[in-house]
C-alpha cells in the first residue's frame, strides 16, 4: 500500500499531545520528519515520538501483528529531525505538511510547502488574520495542490452523528445552534496571548472549533453571511490579569466572546448559530441544535457520550456512542487528508473553509467595534481589502491593530 510521506512542523503541544498519538494508528501516513525552530523542543518530541512509537511496536507484537510493528520499526529508525523548515522540504520528498506552529506562521509555511509541490493541512486557526488566509488561497490555486484546515471536531463521534441525524431529517430543517467552546485558558504559554503572534484570543483560537463545527452542522451547502457580537458580554476581557507563565499580567486580546452567525443557502434556506469561544469559563445556554421537528443534544453519562433526540410530540430516542477520545478526532482528520492525496479527492474542510472562519472571528472584532452592530461578510471584506490597498505589506498587522481596539475590559456594575 502506498503510504503518505508527512513532515510535521512545530513540534510542541498540540503535536505532542494530539497528533502524535494518533500517527502511529495511521497506516495510510508515514512520519519521516519533525522540525522546529527550538532545540529543546525539538529534543523533547524526538523522545516523545520514540516512546509512543516504541508502545505501539510492543503492543502490535503482543497481538501478533507482526507486519505491524515491522513497518513502524522502520518507520522509526529512518524518522529525521530539522531545526529549519526550508532544509526539511528540500531534503525530504514529503506528500504533506502538518503544520502545528503558533498561529503567526501558519500562512508562510503553508504558502512555502505549497510552492514546493507539496499538499499542506494546517491547525486551526489557518492564519492571524483574512488577508493571510487569501495569500494561502492563492498558493493552493498556482499549486494546484491540496490544502486541509485542520478541524478535528469534524471527525469527532458526537459532532460527526450528530451532522448524519441532521442530514437524514430527524429534527427537519436545522434553525438554531447553541455550540460553545470554553475553559480556563492556556496560561501555560505566553503566546496565546500575544495579539501579534497569535492574531486575537479566545475567538480565534478556541471559538474557531464551535464556529466551524456549527457551520458543518448547518451544512456546508450555506455560507455565512451575518455576524454580530452578542448582547451582553460581546467580546471582551472578563478577567482583567492572568498568571501567564508564572507572572501576573495584564493582556489584551478576550479571553471571552459571544457571536451570532447565520448561514445561508442558495434556495433560501438558513441557520442561526451562537458561538461562545472562552478563557474564562463558559457562561452560554447548554449545547443544543433546534430544528423545525425537533432536536438534539449530547449527554454525558459517566465515561459514555450520548446523542439524545427529542420531538414536540414526546418522542425520545438516545443513541449511545460509548466511551469517547478526543485522539479519534485528530486521527480521524488525518487520515481524511492522507486519503484524499492518495485518491485525489479534495478535503471537506479546505482552504475556503478557513479563510472564511477566519473572516467570521474578524467580522465578529468589527461588529463588537461597532457596538455589537451585525455585520455581513462581503461588508467586512470590503473593510479588510481597503486596509490592504492602503498598507500593502503592513496591512495583516494594520487589521489586526485596528480590530483590537473594540475588546475592552468587561465593566461590571
Amino acid at each position: 500500500m502506498r503510504r503518505v510521506r508527512v513532515g510535521v512542523i512545530g513540534s510542541g503541544g498540540i503535536f505532542q499531545g494530539a497528533h502524535l498519538p494518533a500517527y502511529p494508528d495511521i497506516a495510510e501516513a508515514q512520519l519521516v520528519a519533525i522540525c522546529d525552530v527550538s532545540e529543546t523542543t525539538l529534543m523533547v518530541a524526538e523522545r516523545r515520538v520514540r516512546g509512543v512509537y516504541q508502545e505501539r511496536i510492543r503492543r502490535a507484537k503482543d497481538e501478533g501483528n507482526i507486519e505491524i510493528a515491522d513497518m513502524l520499526e522502520t518507520d522509526l529508525k529512518e524518522m529525521k529531525r530539522y531545526s529549519n523548515f526550508s532544509e526539511m522540504l528540500s531534503r525530504e520528498e514529503l506528500d504533506l505538511v502538518d503544520i502545528c506552529t503558533p498561529t503567526k506562521f501558519h500562512s508562510s509555511i503553508a504558502i512555502e510547502a505549497l510552492r514546493s509541490g507539496v499538499n499542506v493541512m494546517c491547525e486551526k486557526p489557518m492564519a492571524r488574520t483574512y488577508l493571510e488566509c487569501l495569500d494561502v488561497i492563492e498558493a493552493v490555486e498556482d499549486s494546484k495542490k491540496f490544502y486541509q484546515h485542520n478541524e478535528n471536531w469534524l471527525y469527532h463521534p458526537l459532532w460527526y452523528n450528530a451532522r448524519k441525524f441532521i442530514e437524514s431529517g430527524a429534527v427537519g430543517e436545522p434553525q438554531l445552534i447553541f455550540l460553545a467552546t470554553a475553559h480556563g485558558g492556556p496560561e501555560w504559554a505566553s503566546w496565546f496571548w500575544d495579539l501579534d503572534v497569535a492574531g486575537g484570543g479566545a475567538l480565534l483560537d478556541n471559538g474557531v472549533h464551535a464556529i466551524t463545527c456549527s457551520w458543518f452542522l448547518s451544512g456546508f451547502d450555506k455560507d455565512p453571511t451575518v455576524v454580530k457580537a452578542a448582547e451582553p458580554y460581546g467580546i471582551c476581557i472578563r478577567m482583567k490579569t492572568r498568571i501567564i507563565q508564572g507572572i501576573f499580567r495584564p493582556f489584551e486580546v478576550e479571553d471571552d466572546a459571544h457571536v451570532l452567525i447565520r448561514f445561508e443557502s442558495d434556495d433560501g434556506r438558513w441557520t442561526t448559530a451562537h458561538v461562545e469561544g472562552s478563557w474564562s469559563h463558559r457562561d452560554s445556554m447548554d449545547t443544543r441544535i433546534i430544528g423545525t421537528d425537533g432536536e438534539i443534544r449530547p449527554e454525558t453519562r459517566g465515561e459514555e457520550t450520548l446523542l439524545v433526540i427529542s420531538d414536540a410530540r414526546g418522542s425520545r430516542r438516545e443513541i449511545n456512542l460509548g466511551k469517547i477520545s478526543w485522539i479519534q478526532s485528530f486521527a480521524g482528520e488525518i487520515r481524511n487528508m492522507c486519503n484524499c492525496i492518495l485518491n485525489n479527492i479534495r478535503p471537506i474542510c479546505d482552504e475556503r473553509v478557513g479563510a472564511e472562519t477566519t473572516a467570521i472571528v474578524q467580522a465578529a472584532y468589527l461588529s463588537q467595534k461597532r457596538g455589537k452592530k451585525p455585520v455581513t461578510l462581503s461588508e467586512f471584506k470590503k473593510y479588510a481589502l481597503k486596509i490592504r490597498e492602503k498598507e500593502g505589506n503592513k496591512a495583516p498587522e494594520v487589521l489586526l491593530r485596528d480590530l483590537i481596539k473594540g475588546v475592552k475590559v468587561l465593566q461590571v456594575a
